[in-house]
């Protein structure tokens, strides 16, 4: 007699055929990226959980600076392999949903110094998902700064069609910042703030190489449509 299946089980379907599993190296992946925050894999729709590299060098002159992430879903954090880090190797935890980002490292100038990490999170499954970095004072802690963008992607996205937001939205959405000493300013003790690094963060190329891509597949279709 078949055993019948328990109603409350949950039970997980088959990928679709468009979303076959993929498998990635950490190491491998983050020799290669262009960014400091970059996509394992290429889906990035409503529901998808989105697992990121995330990789920091430290070396003379290196200066990530220092920024707060406002996010309307979790980050799972888990430190693969570090070296004169603020994480452990096998550090594991939930990032707040705001919580600071800098370059995870106690020297960033120490030449050998570095770590390697994951960040995951799930999209959510429909709507807006607002997100934001905000920018304090060095110098008084008072915030100065806070752009806002939404990091939701649209049905059936992908990445080479519609990059992750939370590296690609963040040069636009910092270029006020950067251009204008009166935002670098700080009302209350009157430093003016240098401006954010974006280039150390990768963040920069990664928008223009995704853009240039995402126009060359448009070019690809264009020239052999699909039958």
């Amino acid at each position: 007699m078949s055993q019948q299946p328990n109603p409350r089980e949950l039970v997980i379907p088959p990928p679709r055929a468009d979303r076959p599993p993929l498998h990635a190296n950490l190491l491998n992946h983050m020799q290669q990226a262009n960014t400091t925050l970059a996509p394992l894999f290429p889906y990035l729709h409503p529901g998808a959980i989105v697992p990121t590299g995330a990789l920091f060098i430290g070396g003379p002159d290196t200066d990530y600076g220092q920024f707060y992430h406002h996010n309307s879903v979790d980050e799972i954090i888990i430190a693969f392999v570090a070296n004169g880090a603020t994480l452990q190797t096998g550090q594991l935890y939930n990032g707040g949903r705001v919580h600071g980002v800098n370059g995870f490292l106690k020297d960033q100038t120490a030449p050998g110094s570095f770590v390697l990490f994951s960040v995951t999170q799930r999209q959510l499954d429909e709507g807006a998902q607002p997100e934001a970095i905000s920018i304090l004072c060095t110098s008084c802690r008072k915030q100065l700064f806070k752009g806002e963008f939404d990091g939701a992607s649209p049905p059936d996205a992908t990445e080479l069609d519609h990059p992750f937001m939370s590296a690609a939205a963040l040069p636009d959405v910092l270029r006020a910042f950067n251009e204008d000493p009166e935002l670098r300013t700080c009302p209350d003790c009157g430093h003016v703030n240098e401006p954010f690094p974006v280039h150390a963060w990768g963040w920069d190329n990664y928008a223009t190489q995704s853009r240039v891509l995402a126009g060359a597949k448009q070019l690809l279709l264009e020239a052999a449509p699909p039958t």
